[in-house]
């Protein structure tokens, strides 16, 4: 008697090498995406303290150039549909581990870590 799809890839772990595998390839997506975006908040932030520090020293208040650039103003729509991407592959890794173990990703891959322990 033929073993159902389901039984197949529990028993051969391909779910869960698959479920590992997308829930990675979310988490670097999302760093990705979010890495331009914070560099940059920071490196605004670091500047306010220099000009601040500076207004401080000369006791008056310096000019703070406040910029949007082409770079900036085309990052938002890239970043977007980097972290879309990113939930998607979060979202296939859960209908999949719905589908094949029952719970949720995290959860899966946890008892099948322990079911590996076990052995």
């Amino acid at each position: 008697m033929p073993a159902s799809l389901r039984k197949v890839l529990i028993d051969s772990h391909v779910a869960a090498v698959t479920i590992a595998m997308l829930i990675f390839f979310s988490a670097v997506e999302a760093v990705f995406a979010l890495w331009e975006p914070v560099s940059q908040v920071v490196s605004y932030l670091i500047t306010a303290v220099a000009y601040l520090i500076t207004a401080v020293a000369i006791r008056d208040i310096p000019s703070f150039p406040v910029t949007r650039s082409y770079v900036t103003s085309s990052m938002l729509p890239i970043t977007f549909t980097i972290l879309l991407l990113a939930l998607a592959n979060l979202a296939a890794a859960w209908l999949l581990s719905r589908w094949v173990y029952g719970v949720g990703p995290l959860r899966s891959l946890g008892n099948l870590r322990n079911k590996l322990l076990r052995k």
